[in-house]
């Protein structure tokens, strides 16, 4: 149930906060006061689209605030928020239209937002007449009344599998001739780079080998040059570091202080023979084979010859051709990818009809059970001699297989008929506007029959209805608010006067500046309220005529 609702700087509105209770609410008064103002701010706890005109002039945002008397709510469940004092929705919306939702004080982004407010309200409102023309309102109705969101749900994942395989079945199965051109390549490219039977690190090594033979006559020249004057020549590095440290160690027995000098000397004597040791086996050891320059430059030639192929470095080739070699691996068995495909399509395909043909069969009973009930339903509404039907036809292709949609197969189409004697029609049209308004009140009186959903608000569904009719409305809207919260914006006193609970819409314009006001009423203001609703000022006639109403509301 919803209990409270508070809306501040919204549209003409300062703030405004109304109390509901159980039963039959009805909001009244002056064309123009401001009533379905309030019922665009519950949209806004719903999940409506938020925007920046909505903030009142002069305002910074806008909010709203609904608190509910419900302990249970799927969307809430799911996501953890504690429900055991109910439900508290609050919406702020800025002037730049960007807005921020709450429910229990825990942010909640707009999907989860109208998730919860499906299992809380449902408004009906004059524009709803016009959608029930549309066929996927009327399909939205019938899979309500027969409680079909789950089977639709199972239907959708094997329909979302079934196309995923059999686009991908497609994919492989197109340009076979492409496929075939790109394992050609594919093989070649695998082959070359095999045949090359490159190394990680190979082109950086053979850029070094290449400089080292490239000058191999200079460091010959420089490698004997140098070990000569380190070791062989007269007065040789090592012969000096010898006869240097001699000279110190005698020099270090007159006087103390050369003890780190003559350390020092016996290091530059240790160096001197390490570098002589060091140049001798690395002249040693230059070795120069005939043609092996040639060798070298002939690898790194092809290797740059594939890299302009495949990519910088060795490296890069050997990554370039494992990507190559997975891709041919999936191309080349694509015939028994295909094969497993066509299994798994089947069998998709099986389970999917199997679905489809069961949510069909559901609608077709389904759509027995509501016409007859909404034919009931029309006779109540003072709808003596007018017929409600649901054509229903299972879609298929060409070759006779079923035609899949989101929806399932099958088409649905609402007929109509007011009159005796003449056909039924589709309902958009047939249907003039005041009876749009009555099949769809009946349609909602079948649905809370049904439907688990505890407030149900009408937005003026009496327009186009009046006199006796507008009192077998009444009594319908009263009926349904023994099993639901109704909250019902109306014109007609005669729904009116049946209210547990009476509440009405005041706008006062003062000057620049425009107040509305929400005040419940009591019997006294009910009958002066009434009495303008039924002669559109307040006589003595006018309410005499009202205290007969209240009285006959009260007796029924």
């Amino acid at each position: 149930m919803l209990t409270e609702l508070f809306i501040k700087n919204f549209a003409i509105i300062d703030t405004v906060r109304i109390e509901l209770q159980r039963g039959l609410n009805v909001l009244t008064g002056e064309t123009g006061a401001g009533k379905s103002i309030i019922v665009d701010a519950l949209g806004l706890i719903l999940g409506d689209r938020a925007q920046g005109h909505f903030v009142k002039a002069g305002a910074r945002e806008t909010s709203v605030e609904a608190a509910f008397d419900v302990t249970k709510n799927p969307a809430l469940e799911n996501i953890g928020v504690d429900l055991s004092d109910g439900i508290k929705i609050r919406r702020i919306i800025g002037s730049s239209g960007k807005s921020r939702s709450y429910v229990n004080d825990s942010m909640v982004n707009i999907q989860t937002l109208v998730e919860t407010g499906s299992f809380l309200v449902d408004v009906h409102s004059q524009h709803e007449h016009q959608s029930l023309m549309a066929r996927e309102k009327q399909m939205n109705l019938l899979n309500s009344f027969g409680k079909l969101d789950n089977d639709l749900k199972i239907y959708g994942g094997l329909l979302k599998t079934f196309s995923e395989l059999t686009a991908e079945k497609n994919t492989l199965s197109k340009n076979l001739h492409e496929r075939n051109q790109r394992i050609d390549m594919l093989t070649f490219q695998v082959s070359e780079i095999d045949a090359a039977s490159l190394n990680t690190g190979e082109k950086e090594a053979l850029q070094h080998e290449q400089k080292f033979l490239s000058n191999l006559g200079a460091i010959k020249e420089l490698s004997e040059a140098s070990y000569t004057l380190a070791n062989s020549a007269d007065g040789s590095i090592s012969d000096q570091a010898a006869r240097l440290f001699g000279y110190l160690t005698q020099l270090k027995r007159y006087d103390g202080r050369f003890d780190e000098v003559v350390r020092m000397a016996s290091e530059i004597q240790s160096y001197a023979s390490e570098i002589s040791l060091m140049l001798r086996r690395y002249k040693d050891e230059i070795d120069f084979t005939p043609h092996r320059l040639d060798e070298v430059e002939s690898r790194l030639d092809l290797i740059r010859k594939l890299e302009r192929k495949y990519g910088d470095g060795t490296d890069a080739i050997l990554s370039y051709r494992e990507e190559a070699q997975s891709e041919l691996d999936r191309l080349v068995n694509v015939e028994e990818k295909l094969d497993t495909l066509e299994a798994q399509i089947k069998d998709a395909g099986e389970r999917l009809m199997d679905a489809a043909l069961k949510i069909s069969e559901k609608r077709t009973h389904t759509a027995l059970r509501l016409t007859q009930d909404v034919n009931v339903t029309l006779k109540e509404l003072s709808f003596k001699n007018a017929r409600f039907e649901i054509s229903l036809t299972v879609n298929r292709n060409e070759d006779g297989s079923l035609k899949y949609s989101p929806d399932g197969v099958d088409t649905i189409e609402f007929l109509f008929s007011a009159n005796p004697g003449e056909p039924v029609r589709p309902l958009q049209k047939v249907a003039s506007g005041g009876e749009l308004s009555r099949v769809m009140l009946a349609l909602k009186t079948c649905l809370a029959e049904v439907d688990d959903v505890p407030v149900l608000i009408f937005d003026e569904v009496d327009a186009g209805i009046g006199g006796e009719t507008g009192t077998v409305v009444a009594e319908k809207l009263k009926s349904l608010s023994t099993r639901r919260q109704v909250l019902c914006i109306t014109h007609l006193p005669q729904i009116a006067s049946r209210a547990d609970n009476h509440l009405r819409v005041i706008k006062n314009v003062e000057g620049q500046s425009v107040e509305i006001k929400v005040e419940k009423l009591s019997e006294v203001e009910r009958e002066r309220e009434l009495a303008r609703m039924l002669g559109g000022s307040v006589t003595d006639i006018s309410l005499q005529h009202a205290r007969e109403l209240l009285g006959s509301s009260k007796n029924d």
